[in-house]
């Protein structure tokens, strides 16, 4: 399930799609982790005509392929080792947005109404009650949600083949990302065909927008001028994670890589999230 939340923050930030029917665009990606240089994510996406189909793979065997349409407007995740696959479209995207947004709302609610009940509390009741909900790691008013900025350091890089500009991506003034953007020739793209990382970035929105830890979303995102080819992220000050793009190349490409296979197992989306480990 890592893998998927993986696979998923760096495929917000690099989707893009081949205009031409005939020729489409390969390319193939690494990260890897400061911890351990030898255990690499691997990730081959393949974009064409407003499709596209990222394939990634761990050092643990996990074995995920997700496709995206954007004319559907519907995300396919499917495990190929269990044979399993799950959907969500832009109208589940909507409702687990609105979803999140009321619970964040509840909970807010609740958290006053704590308040107003404890004020009315003796001091000792009162610092006790404190002691527990910060043990909790609850608190007394909900945090606001951060402030995402993206800044052009104005300076160039080499990544591979690729020559770069870079952009920090500040929360709450503090780096948190790095992204060195290559021009887009240099990805074999045009300009009208990365408007599906915007595509992107606007199908996952409501989420983004309700979610309490926030995110960059569609305006930070504009604001990269050309392809991401490396994407550092950062806790702390120190380098946590780096996806990497190696190669890129046009090919001609099958179709049938951009539907749903027949034979798999639809699994429940939301009784997978409840599953998957926080």
């Amino acid at each position: 399930m890592k893998i998927m939340l993986h696979a998923n923050v760096f495929l917000v930030a690099v989707v893009c799609w081949a205009q031409s029917a005939q020729a489409g665009v390969v390319i193939e990606q690494q990260e890897r982790q400061p911890a351990n240089q030898n255990q690499a994510h691997t990730a081959i996406l393949y974009v064409d005509a407003g499709k596209l189909r990222m394939e990634t793979k761990s050092p643990q065997g996990e074995d995920v392929v997700m496709i995206f349409d954007q004319s559907k407007q519907v995300m396919w995740t499917i495990d190929r080792k269990a044979g399993t696959y799950y959907e969500i479209t832009a109208a589940d995207v909507q409702k687990m947005g609105q979803s999140m947004g009321q619970a964040m709302g509840q909970m807010s609610e609740m958290m006053k109404q704590m308040e107003a009940e404890m004020a009315n509390m003796p001091p000792e009741q009162r610092a006790m009650m404190e002691r527990m909900m910060k043990q909790g790691s609850m608190t007394m008013a909900q945090p606001a949600a951060p402030q995402i900025t993206v800044e052009e350091k104005g300076q160039g890089d080499k990544v591979g083949q690729f020559s770069c500009s870079l952009y920090d991506v500040l929360t709450n003034g503090q780096r948190t990302q790095e992204v060195c953007a290559a021009p887009l020739d240099q990805a074999l793209m045009q300009p009208p065909e990365y408007q599906t990382f915007q595509a992107m970035a606007e199908f996952y929105e409501p989420l983004r927008r309700n979610a309490p830890q926030g995110g960059w979303g569609v305006s930070g995102v504009s604001q990269i001028k050309g392809f991401p080819v490396r994407w550092r992220s950062y806790e702390g000050g120190r380098t946590v994670s780096e996806w990497e793009v190696v190669k890129a190349e046009q090919r001609d490409l099958d179709p049938s890589q951009f539907g749903l296979p027949s034979g798999l197992k639809k699994q429940d989306m939301m009784q997978m999230m409840k599953m998957a480990p926080q």
